[in-house]
């Protein structure tokens, strides 16, 4: 199983565990992935729960890729 990188446009695949592939993770501040693997529960990839407080962490992502692909 599968999914696509989160960062928006991207289609390249990655293990379900994993936020995006390794260009795009690495394009995140540090603060941001800290975020993201503080937040992650191992098998909220299964069982389609993640934490709000991960769901928090991923918007924080997303509106960061936002400010800066407006720059």
């Amino acid at each position: 199983m599968s999914h696509t990188c989160h960062w928006p446009g991207c289609m390249t695949a990655v293990p379900p565990a994993m936020w995006g592939c390794k260009p795009h993770w690495f394009r995140l501040p540090a603060h941001l992935r800290n975020q993201i693997w503080a937040t992650y529960r191992p098998g909220q990839e299964i069982d389609k729960r993640p934490s709000e407080s991960y769901m928090d962490a991923a918007q924080a992502v997303q509106d960061w890729i936002a400010a800066e692909t407006k720059k």
